[in-house]
């Protein structure tokens, strides 16, 4: 099944997300649910499994699944000039169209992209290979420090200057930017 979220592009829905999440992240088996492949249904703890019940699960999914976007804190046109000349907007599309058409500003393609460093330290997933990446949203990226999948970059530009593989060129294109292009970029960055 083609997935849409993880950093891996690899788990298909919000519920399974969730599943994930509450099992990985925080040690809860849930329940057994035919098609469901992710989530833990059953550990050695004293607490009986599932710890979670369907209806739990889908309700923290509901909850999840509508939740607003974050909305930009300011306009900084000349910076989104920048983002989108120098090719960031090449994987952080934008604009993303919702199954009720609304237009959303997620700034991201939702797909795997060749990012990291060839030494860089990771793991496969599927058909994602170890340098490959779901593109991040960046909608409230000021607040979601650190950065990248493995938290390294703890500012937005280190974030930036971490891109390798198909984000060469636009890293590269930041590294040559003006001081005033540089800081508009990153006055952008921070509005989301």
């Amino acid at each position: 099944r083609l997935g849409r979220f993880g950093w891996k592009a690899q788990i298909p829905s919000v519920e399974e997300f969730v599943r994930d999440a509450l099992s990985a992240e925080l040690g809860v088996t849930v329940p057994e649910i035919d098609g469901f492949t992710y989530g833990v249904i059953a550990d050695d703890d004293v607490a009986p499994d599932p710890e979670f019940t369907p209806e739990q699960v889908e309700t923290l999914s509901f909850f999840i699944e509508h939740l607003d976007y974050p909305r930009a804190k300011a306009e900084v046109p000349q910076g989104r000039e920048v983002f989108i000349s120098v090719g960031c907007a090449d994987c952080h599309t934008p604009e993303f169209t919702s199954l009720d058409g609304e237009s959303v500003p997620l700034f991201s393609d939702l797909l795997l992209h060749d990012v990291a460093p060839e030494d860089a330290r990771g793991i496969p997933d599927f058909a994602a290979s170890i340098l490959e990446f779901r593109t991040p949203p960046l909608w409230g990226i000021s607040d979601t420090a650190p950065y990248m999948h493995d938290g390294l970059a703890e500012t937005v530009e280190q974030a930036i200057e971490a891109h390798a593989g198909e984000a060469d060129a636009s890293r590269s294109g930041f590294e040559s930017l003006s001081d005033d292009d540089k800081d508009a970029l990153l006055a952008f960055l921070e509005s989301l």
